[in-house]
């Protein structure tokens, strides 16, 4: 683990989401659907779902769009875009070339501590090529209440000539959408949380309560969503009492929704306040 974190107690964070669907949504399995050009993605039990992957990328992008109201830092993965200078941009020739002489051990100091100085707030929340992310995103499954909800939907589309601004004639296609008034379920779990990770990641989640778009086709008005917080557990092996219930009983801490949410305001606020208006 790099970070100022790798040497404390394992201490570990656990939010349980529930996604709920205002309007239908697709994740492409970029292959044909049954009776459809293009399919949707479904999980063993042939039911839409989305997996940790979109939801982590989505909830990245909240993060890069909110990390400098909050006073951090977002390379967005290129520094010519962002003017932030990370190890996450490969293409930032001279700073791999100080990775590799690090790695190789002709620089001084040591190349781990090296790599998080040189690593944005984003990419040492969800990781680079440099570095492992603390951050991870569980597949959001239909919860059983919507489990018989899943219906694939097909809709239809045209392929639009852009010098004409006309549709092309024989390029009529479908494709097909989960429904919508589903919910589903998903976990986002932090590993050695920060002060910092707390800020971003709850910024980032209170969009997310608000309203959200997940998915393809979201300018077509496809994948729009609400969060809600439905537990939050944590456990922190350097509390005696923590590292007892979870090493014996495997218990996690209950971490009271409300509190937990009033705690996660105090954390941005508290970055605000830092940030010069």
């Amino acid at each position: 683990m790099i970070g100022p974190t790798r040497k404390q107690p394992l201490h570990r964070l656990r939010i349980s989401l529930a996604l709920r669907f205002q309007t239908a949504w697709r994740i492409g399995s970029g292959r044909e659907g049954e009776t459809s050009d293009l399919g949707v993605l479904l999980d063993s039990r042939q039911q839409p779902f989305i997996p940790g992957s979109s939801l982590k990328g989505n909830l990245r992008a909240t993060c890069e769009r909110l990390a400098s109201a909050l006073g951090l830092s977002a390379c967005m993965l290129d520094r010519r875009l962002s003017g932030v200078s990370c190890v996450g941009d490969i293409d930032d020739r001279d700073l791999q070339a100080e990775l590799a002489a690090e790695a190789a051990g002709r620089s001084s100091g040591a190349p781990l501590t090296w790599i998080e100085q040189h690593t944005c707030d984003v990419c040492q929340l969800f990781g680079s090529t440099a570095m492992a992310g603390r951050i991870a995103i569980a597949d959001a499954h239909l919860t059983a209440a919507s489990a018989g909800n899943g219906r694939i939907e097909l809709r239809s589309g045209v392929v639009l000539d852009r010098d004409s601004r006309t549709a092309r004639e024989g390029l009529l296609y479908d494709f097909e959408v989960a429904p919508s008034g589903v919910e589903l379920s998903t976990t986002v779990e932090v590993v050695y949380p920060t002060d910092k990770d707390r800020a971003l990641l709850g910024a980032a989640l209170f969009e997310w309560l608000d309203g959200m778009r997940v998915g393809g086709a979201t300018s077509r008005g496809l994948g729009h969503a609400t969060a809600e917080l439905l537990e939050v557990k944590e456990v922190n092996l350097g509390d005696p009492h923590h590292r007892k219930d979870f090493l014996v009983n495997r218990q996690w801490q209950v971490v009271d929704v409300r509190a937990f949410l009033e705690q996660t305001g105090a954390k941005i606020a508290a970055r605000l306040g830092g940030v010069a208006c």
